[in-house]
């Protein structure tokens, strides 16, 4: 375990981001998980830096990290005025960008990009934000990639079904659909790979996708679908990433 107090203002941001990496890399999280509990930690710092204390007498905060087990922790402690984040709406992300309403889209990351996310306080304790990342040893090995190509829609999307479910039958849990070689894709393959996610989360897995043309991506982003679905790049990022929460 190690912690580090620095005086809660902007400058401290380099050395709190500096801090974590280098504890993220000693505890063995990937390049991709780093990032994200660098993240994560930057925008709670920040949100500790501009609303726990008043500008003009900026007060202590506190970071700390440990290991247990599979979990590298990391607590952000301040002594400022007490945080509720039941006071804090959810972000507006699926408006355009013009007419959304600023706030709420730190907090929503951190709870994106970490695994376990608990806020506490007390008058005597202060505020302090614990936040946990699962460290995994590798890609599993027991993920079932599927590559689809040409049309997905009202026709064809009935046997896309079929070959997953096929999957599923044999025990398949963590499929991976590589998109790379999808030329349309309409609402039919949309809902379509909407049940097949549903019906994997019921059973404890997950679908990931990769390989999107910049058409197919498209359908995704209008749809609002980018929010829903877990979507790589290739297919090694997206057998990476089984097993961590969809970011």
């Amino acid at each position: 375990m190690d912690s580090i107090t620095l005086t809660a203002d902007l400058e401290a941001l380099a050395k709190i981001s500096a801090f974590v990496t280098e504890a993220a890399e000693l505890t063995g999280l990937d390049e991709r998980a780093t990032w994200q509990v660098q993240l994560a930690v930057d925008e709670a710092a920040t949100n500790v830096i501009q609303h726990a204390y008043d500008p003009d007498t900026p007060g202590d905060l506190t970071l700390t990290w440990r290991c247990e087990g599979n979990r590298f922790i990391v607590a952000l402690r301040d002594y400022g005025r007490q945080f509720d984040p039941q006071n804090v709406p959810p972000p507006d992300i699926t408006s355009p960008l013009e007419e959304r309403q600023v706030g709420g889209l730190g907090l929503y990351l951190i709870t994106r990009l970490m695994d376990e996310v608990r806020f506490d306080f007390n008058p005597q304790g202060g505020n302090v934000l614990t936040m946990i990342k699962y460290i995994t040893a590798g890609p599993r090995d027991d993920v079932v990639v599927l590559p689809i190509k040409g049309r997905v829609d009202a026709v064809t999307a009935p046997q896309v079904n079929r070959e997953v479910h096929e999957q599923i039958a044999g025990g398949a849990r963590f499929i991976l659909l590589d998109l790379g070689e999808v030329t349309f894709l309409s609402s039919s393959g949309l809902r379509a790979l909407l049940l097949i996610r549903k019906e994997l989360m019921t059973l404890g897995g997950e679908l990931r996708l990769t390989g999107l043309q910049p058409q197919v991506h498209e359908v995704f982003a209008l749809t609002g679908f980018t929010q829903v679905f877990s979507i790589h790049t290739t297919v090694d990022e997206a057998r990476a990433s089984f097993g961590q929460r969809h970011a």
